[in-house]
């Protein structure tokens, strides 16, 4: 099991080593060099527990390929085996059925070639390739070299539901992005997500989540926060270290 926080490329702390290695935007992905992304981590003595794929679009298929090829290059380079990708938005005409096409027959070679395996990271959307964690259970049920990457405050599920779900797909889930949820708005009306996951505000007991019998043993576990509660990534990271004694 390995434990890090998310970081968006090139917005490093100062004081975490352990890290998943997140891309936002495409075009700005693309116009990195390997070489300079390597010589980044490197010279600060990061750990790289997963990358986190910017938001590719799969009906741009060469442009798609590339970037999986890069992550996946990256993952290589810097000693982890998941990349963690969005469920993009069908358009242009895209069938759900093409998009698994696509997968199938010019994505799954590229994985299977560098050995990493790509984790669609939860979402419950109907306009998005995967719609709920069931889809991509059964997509990856089929399939090698795919995986999920189960977020928390993605899934707004009470605390039963989301329990049953990450016990079904324990065995698929290779990611845990964690957060907490608030229960009720606040003073903006609406319930702010990632927020950290022992707050009082949120929804979520992760006393009860956090344990062996839930969570997959050879898992990356990422906590996930709100810039607001950033101060609080280091000492919850430590907190998960000592949850599973490591």
């Amino acid at each position: 099991m390995r434990f890090g926080v998310r970081c968006d490329f090139p917005d490093f702390f100062e004081d975490i080593r352990e890290i998943e290695l997140a891309f936002f935007s495409v075009q700005d992905f693309l116009k990195l060099r390997i070489g300079d992304i390597l010589k980044e981590v490197k010279k600060r003595d990061l750990e790289v527990v997963t990358i986190h794929a910017p938001n590719a679009k799969i009906h741009r298929v060469e442009e798609f390929k590339i970037i999986i090829e890069g992550c996946c290059i990256l993952a290589n380079r810097l000693g982890c085996n998941t990349i963690v990708l969005h469920p993009c938005f069908l358009k242009r005409g895209l069938t759900r059925e093409d998009a698994v096409r696509i997968l199938d027959e010019k994505i799954t070679s590229i994985l299977e070639d560098y050995g990493v395996t790509l984790c669609w990271e939860t979402f419950i959307n109907e306009h998005r390739l995967f719609r709920n964690p069931y889809e991509i259970y059964r997509f990856c049920a089929r399939r090698d070299f795919y995986g999920m990457c189960y977020d928390f405050s993605h899934i707004p599920d009470d605390q039963d539901q989301i329990v049953r779900q990450i016990r079904e797909f324990k065995d698929f889930i290779l990611v845990y992005h964690v957060s907490n949820r608030e229960k009720t708005g606040g003073a903006t009306g609406n319930p702010l997500n990632h927020i950290p996951i022992f707050s009082e505000k949120g929804i979520l007991d992760f006393h009860k989540i956090l344990n062996v019998d839930l969570i997959n043993p050879n898992s990356s576990l990422v906590l996930e926060y709100r810039k607001e509660f950033s101060r609080k990534l280091k000492e919850d990271l430590e907190l998960l270290r000592r949850i599973f004694n490591q």
